[in-house]
């Protein structure tokens, strides 16, 4: 199938001709971006690329056809894509750190009893009074399978929309949906079992769980988990195929994070490679705002706000076209670190201790490692790991001054804090537009450039909430401003 066919099949949009990027795999931008869903999972970086190896070894061993294998590659890239949906429920009902939670919860066989309780003992409200972890232990055991229904329903269905949204298709869509299920009908969301299981959510399941124990125990260690739960979460088919597979298991658990991209990168399947054009790279870039915007109920819209007040300033200070393009892809990913950050900080209603602020800090530098991982994106990786600078230097996560702030940067810091000041947040209100705009002119010149202001200033005051548009083209033609953290930061 030629490229040209295959992109059709992406259901793209009208976009811009101009930019600047060379033409990139799908695989390479999702593989990239697949770190920011690691860190949502509490996974160690490279979780997900790690697992599309085992996925399509286990493939290769069943000798599965082109287009069996072609889904799965990218379901497997995929697999976690929804996970940020549930992570402000799973901090709700636990307590604690939700990634560190999260992270077990891929180990836990809940069919044994002393294995699932000790869980719930290790993960429920650690730093709680033992009164307290004990009536929340005792009303999430009533809850029973309700509670993880709910949370793997949340993720699944997500995942399978993003999916859906990027263009990759049914096929894809059904394998991240039924992520959780289990050979025996016992796992999650819909219960299904046996053959009903698509078979790439089959694979998933056991290359993730062969990836996480791999990584905590051993490969030897993960080959027995996989036979012990054989015919109960495995088919007993991928786990005999899996047999022998120690030394690969072992070898990649070693892998660097450019060797590990380069080895799923010749794993993705033969004939014509999937390119994304400039109308798929915008899909991928707003489906993966989609998953930063869902981690906290307070930043729902974040990322698409940010991008729709970040374009209309950069029309009014005379970007051309390509500038735009960059400008929206860089906007829509420029919170892609804050995944790195537990609902633990980004929740809390009050100040913030050094370690809770150095955490926020920390997350444009995720964002600019995540992002120079795509080929082509090295402007577009400085432009959104650079929205917290400010001019006169007293920014983060790098501390630029002035010119060293590139001006698309001052375009998204104007937009994320205007946005940031106008939503509710954890710990006040949101303020009136006219408000924000007051506390904004403190900064100008000495964090926020005249011409960045007064743009905003023209936008706001010359629009209602019905006008802003969606951030693609096509349809065009934390959070947390600089205020917000001066106000959070423990004194």
């Amino acid at each position: 199938m030629s490229s040209r066919a295959r992109d059709d099949t992406l259901n793209v949009i009208p976009s811009a001709q101009n930019s600047s990027l060379e033409a990139v795999r799908v695989s390479e931008v999702l593989a990239a971006l697949s770190f920011a869903l690691d860190l949502t999972e509490g996974q160690p970086m490279g979780h997900s690329l790690r697992s599309c190896l085992i996925g399509m070894e286990i493939a290769d061993r069943l000798g599965l056809p082109l287009h069996d294998r072609r889904d799965l590659y990218y379901a497997l890239l995929l697999k976690d894509v929804g996970c940020s949906s549930n992570s402000a429920r799973v901090f709700e009902l636990f307590g604690g750190d939700e990634r560190l939670t999260k992270h077990d919860l891929k180990r836990v066989d809940w069919a044994n009893y002393f294995k699932a309780m000790r869980y719930m003992f290790s993960h429920t409200m650690p730093s709680a009074p033992w009164f307290q972890r004990a009536r929340r232990i005792v009303s999430l055991a009533r809850a029973g399978s309700a509670v993880a229904t709910d949370l793997i329903e949340r993720r699944c269905e997500r995942g399978a929309a993003i999916v859906t949204q990027i263009g990759l298709g049914a096929r894809v869509a059904d394998g991240v949906r039924s992520l959780d299920e289990h050979w025996d009908g016992s796992g999650q969301p819909r219960g299904l079992m046996h053959a009903a299981i698509p078979l790439q959510a089959r694979i998933l399941c056991l290359a993730q769980t062969l990836e996480v124990f791999t990584a905590l125990e051993g490969a030897a260690a993960a080959l027995e988990v996989a036979e012990q739960r054989s015919g109960r979460w495995f088919d007993p088919t991928l786990v005999s195929a899996c047999r022998g597979m120690q030394p690969a298991l072992a070898s990649w658990r070693d892998l660097g994070e450019a060797a590990l991209r380069h080895e799923v990168a010749e794993r993705e399947p033969g004939g014509a490679v999937l390119l994304a054009g400039p109308g798929t790279l915008d899909r991928i870039a707003l489906g993966f705002a989609e998953v930063v915007d869902a981690k906290s109920p307070f930043t729902a819209q974040h990322s698409f706000r940010v991008t729709h007040y970040a374009l209309e300033i950069a029309t009014r200070i005379g970007f051309d076209e390509r500038e735009r393009s960059d400008l929206r892809r860089a906007a829509l990913l420029h919170d892609i670190g804050k995944l790195s950050v537990p609902n633990a900080v980004l929740d809390k209603p009050g100040s913030l201790s050094n370690e809770e602020w150095e955490a926020v800090r920390l997350h444009p530098y995720y964002t600019l490692r995540i992002l120079l991982h795509v080929r082509g994106f090295q402007q577009i990786a400085q432009v959104a790991a650079s929205h917290h600078e400010r001019l006169d230097g007293r920014g983060y996560f790098r501390g630029l001054r002035g010119e060293q702030v590139p001006l698309a940067a001052q375009v998204i810091a104007a937009a994320d804090i205007f946005e940031a000041l106008s939503s509710p947040r954890p710990y006040r209100p949101a303020l009136p537009e006219d408000t924000a705009l007051q506390i904004m002119e403190r900064d100008r010149r000495v964090g926020i450039c005249d011409a960045c202001l007064d743009a905003l200033g023209e936008v706001v005051r010359g629009e209602t909430a019905d006008d802003v548009e969606h951030p693609l083209p096509g349809d065009d033609g934390e959070s947390g401003a600089m205020a917000d953290d001066a106000e959070r930061r423990a004194a």
